[in-house]
């Protein structure tokens, strides 16, 4: 498998206690552990080393007498791992049976694919209410579909080829302690020719921000680093798509079109009734419809939505023609398709 997970910790020893005990109980021979410690205080500092001297797997132990922040740290385990994978994990994750061998699994499924995501909470996949982690996690390693085209990966835990670092480099460090890096790294990714995918068969869950609430400047930092990241990369697009009346050529064309779309960012909405082959992508949003109510739920579907549209593609004419005149509600040009 050959593959490095790198954990950042900053306190919180009971959380990293499950991860590296998930860890332990589920997964094969074949990859290591590279902890970066960033300035814990004493029981966490002591509980890693214990763990490092009683560890079933390759471990290495990187103290920190500051805490550096995420971003740091990660580039810590990434320059110690020779591995040809590295797979950053947060501290805050259970990670479930066969997780990181479907991670690579998807990873070498093609010499295109440099980035993958797992399934997780994280991404939409959330167990039932008193439903296990292992038991939900269960039903996706039989899953028929392997691998979800994505437009971004989400670093809670993030597998990445070592071909991707050595061509487009480490985690830029312009984003302080966290937030848009991944996003950041994803999309230099994707601009060198890469792309990024979810690994159906794989299930990681995900206890969100429970470090990042203890950071006081959490939500002025989060609005800097989006505006870096929008600066560099532009803000997301959506663009919505009306199937009111298609063929299959039409549907392959729009396809296409969407597909450049996603890949390059932008949010892209469906309103369709039938079955055309819309494409998969995380960034491609399926709304069906009923047919004999089309018109008027694609309309209260666009109007609706607080975030406005940038471009409406529809073929109907009377709903275009009602679209225009009420352009000064929901702001998007219109187009014909």
């Amino acid at each position: 498998m050959d593959c490095d997970i790198i954990i950042p910790v900053w306190n919180q020893q009971l959380l990293t206690k499950d991860c590296l005990d998930s860890i332990f109980a589920n997964t094969d021979p074949g990859y290591g552990i590279i902890v970066v410690d960033n300035a814990s205080a004493a029981d966490t500092k002591s509980y890693l080393e214990d763990v490092k001297r009683k560890s079933i797997a390759p471990f290495v132990l990187i103290r920190n007498e500051v805490n550096l922040g995420f971003i740091k740290a990660v580039n810590q385990g990434i320059v110690a791992s020779k591995a040809r994978h590295v797979c950053l994990l947060n501290n805050d994750t259970i990670v479930t049976k066969g997780w990181l061998e479907a991670m690579v699994e998807a990873a070498e499924s093609s010499p295109e694919i440099g980035i993958v995501n797992p399934s997780s909470n994280n991404l939409g996949q959330k167990p039932a209410k008193g439903e296990s982690i292992a038991l939900y996690a269960k039903k996706f390693r039989n899953s028929a579909v392997k691998i979800a085209e994505m437009a971004t990966a989400i670093g809670f835990c993030m597998l990445i080829k070592r071909g991707v670092i050595e061509k487009i480099g480490l985690f830029d460090e312009i984003y302080g302690m966290g937030n848009f890096e991944d996003t950041d790294f994803s999309r230099r990714a994707l601009k060198a020719g890469y792309r990024v995918v979810r690994a159906a068969r794989s299930y990681v869950y995900h206890r969100e921000n429970s470090s990042f609430k203890f950071r006081k400047d959490f939500e002025d930092a989060f609005r800097r680093n989006r505006e870096i990241y929008e600066l560099r990369w532009g803000k997301p697009r959506r663009v919505a798509y009306i199937l009111d009346s298609y063929d299959a050529a039409v549907v392959k064309r729009l396809g296409s079109d969407s597909m450049k779309l996603a890949r390059g960012g932008d949010l892209v909405f469906y309103f369709f009734v039938g079955q055309p082959a819309i494409p998969e992508h995380s960034n491609i949003i399926k709304i069906k419809m009923q047919e004999d109510r089309f018109r008027i739920d694609a309309l209260f579907g666009i109007l609706k939505k607080k975030k406005k549209f940038s471009e409406i593609f529809v073929r109907d004419e009377k709903l275009r023609s009602i679209l225009n005149y009420l352009k000064f509600i929901h702001k998007a040009e219109i187009r014909y398709y």
